[in-house]
């Protein structure tokens, strides 16, 4: 919220925070705007469009949205392991942007890493990486 409150005056524009809350929740409810939460408490917001998910950097909190990796075989398997009906998901991914990665100098414990599972998605959605839409 503050980050559209403080974009908004910085564009001219006369804004409140609790203006802009009321603004934002409106957006939501008509399902104009989508929260994205990060599960570190912050939460950031965007125009509501296709479904994707997120890959986040964890060193300069970059965002940017990606072609979404769970599909829709995946999403039943769990449904079928665990005896939910899944209504909807939300990913966000974390990790180094290519800026922070190439200034990292001993790369992750986990660079060498690779699943089998995961690298055909992580193929397919490497090149789809766009910055997310809105930010909060």
């Amino acid at each position: 919220m503050e980050q559209i409150t403080s974009g908004l005056q910085a564009a001219g524009h006369q804004a409140d925070f609790s203006s802009v809350w009321r603004a934002v929740e409106r957006l939501l409810r008509t399902h104009a705007l989508e929260r994205v939460p990060l599960g570190d408490g912050a939460t950031q917001y965007e125009l509501a469009g296709a479904h994707h998910d997120h890959v986040r950097c964890v060193r300069c909190h970059a965002l940017a949205a990606i072609d979404c990796v769970l599909h829709e075989s995946e999403l039943r398997g769990a449904e079928r392991a665990s005896g939910w009906s899944i209504l909807e998901h939300r990913v966000v991914l974390d990790g180094l942007c290519p800026a922070c990665r190439d200034a990292q100098a001993p790369r992750s414990a986990h660079a060498n890493c690779v699943s089998p599972r995961a690298e055909p998605a992580a193929r397919d959605t490497a090149s789809a990486a766009r910055p997310a839409r809105a930010r909060r």
